[in-house]
């Protein structure tokens, strides 16, 4: 006999096109950093010296121009706060708004986002190996790298969604000629930054890379139409045609090293790769029975059921209560998207050790610095980036989600990739190649 819903049942959840106080409150933030920035800037102009244009231009301007004409800035504690509050509230008001635009909370599209993790850490590479020229590097900076990757994603998103609404039945094989385009347009703007360093001969990189880029994701065109929506589809394919692009810049740079470069063996970067895969796929193993288990019930781990909140949901009692709360925390272990926020803490706590610790590299993160003062050598910092993957595999199963914030889960964990996976590989490409 189905469950019958609990008579403890008694708050309405919160309507989708509805605010919460806590995404009020961040759209005022980014409003609010927003007037800031801009007052900051005509204040400049307006009163030479004031104390906001000098702390925006010392604090953030200053070193984002360090960091794209001279080399690593590094981060202050004032614009290390300020990112990291101004990250947490476009995860907070970006997931309202994908919500009351009605888009399905899906985890394959933060696997449909992956190849733009890849692009913006290519490209930072990239700029790190002094490839852009006419100002072009600075796009390629953190935290402006982050804005430049979203533009790309939003228009492409955006495309496909128009294409495929106008072209009906045909609508996916226009996605795919679309993301041809769009991957085209990429080659059009950065290919003659790369080319400014090297010929192109029927042996090089730069033109194989971005053809086979182009190759494979109309080959993937079957399995995508199948899998994903017309907008994943998009993302996928124009994100790895555009990671195929810069990949071949860097591998350029690998067997044409620039202005006396050395670069290294490939070892690290198969360590870094494979030990997080090899322990993921470990708990993948470990945990699929019970997410097979809920699945059955038609339950998702840590997703409360519809049409209940939070706080009813801790006064349940029923027993599909039970059986969440019993398989959640195993279950979770199977979930690909947790394991991709796990994989991402590890991936940069082995980059970071192996590049400071053994090929003399630095840490430019105020906090990540500190640890490594604190422990002695980047180790501690690796090892605390192990257990920070076990946190966020506790706090997913510990957490439990309303229907309306399946958005909001998904986005923090493509702020866990931004602040893990993406520097992680950024760091361990930069090391390959001696720069």
């Amino acid at each position: 006999m189905a469950d019958e819903p609990s008579p403890l049942i008694s708050v309405k959840p919160i309507p989708d096109a509805h605010l919460s106080l806590m995404e009020r409150f961040a759209a005022w933030i980014i409003l609010s950093a927003l007037i800031l920035f801009i007052g900051a800037v005509v204040g400049n102009d307006l009163v030479p010296g004031n104390t906001l244009s000098e702390t925006v231009q010392t604090n953030f301007l200053d070193p984002l121009n360090q960091d794209s004409t001279q080399g690593d800035a590094g981060y202050n504690p004032v614009d290390t706060v300020a990112y990291s509050v101004l990250l947490v509230s476009f995860v907070v008001v970006i997931s309202a708004w994908l919500r009351k635009m009605g888009f399905p909370p899906r985890d394959q599209s933060l696997i449909a986002l992956l190849p733009w993790v890849l692009w913006a850490a290519l490209g930072e590479v990239n700029e790190d190996g002094a490839l852009f020229r006419d100002g072009i590097g600075a796009l390629f900076v953190s935290p402006l790298v982050h804005f430049h990757v979203a533009l790309w994603v939003v228009i492409t998103a955006f495309m496909s969604h128009r294409v495929y609404l106008s072209e009906g039945v045909e609508g996916r094989q226009s996605v795919t000629q679309l993301s041809v385009i769009l991957v085209l347009l990429q080659i059009v703007c950065f290919w003659p930054q790369f080319l400014y360093h090297w010929d192109v001969n029927i042996t090089s990189p730069l033109l194989w890379f971005p053809l086979s880029g182009i190759i494979l994701i109309i080959a993937l065109h079957p399995i995508l139409v199948e899998f994903l929506t017309p907008i994943e589809q998009g993302l996928m394919q124009v994100g790895i045609g555009g990671s195929f692009l810069h990949l071949s810049a860097w591998f350029s740079m690998y067997v044409q090293p620039l202005e006396n470069n050395q670069t290294e063996p490939l070892w690290p970067m198969a360590v870094v790769i494979l030990l997080p895969l090899f322990i993921c796929l470990t708990c993948w193993s470990i945990g699929r029975h019970s997410r097979i288990a809920l699945h059955h019930m038609g339950l998702e781990p840590g997703i409360i059921p519809l049409g209940i909140t939070i706080d009813d949901w801790e006064n349940q009692r029923s027993s599909t209560f039970e059986r969440m709360e019993s398989l959640s925390p195993m279950a979770m272990l199977s979930v690909p998207v947790v394991l991709l926020a796990m994989y991402g803490q590890m991936v940069d706590g082995l980059a970071t050790y192996l590049g400071v610790d053994h090929f003399g590299y630095s840490e430019k993160h105020v906090l990540s610095q500190k640890v490594i003062e604190l422990s002695g050598a980047a180790w501690g910092f690796a090892a605390l980036k192990f257990v920070l993957a076990g946190v966020v595999w506790f706090l997913f199963a510990s957490a439990r989600f309303e229907q309306r914030h399946r958005h909001l889960r998904l986005l923090v964990i493509l702020c866990l990739l931004t602040v893990g996976l993406a520097p992680g590989l950024r760091d361990i490409l930069r090391l390959t190649l001696g720069i």
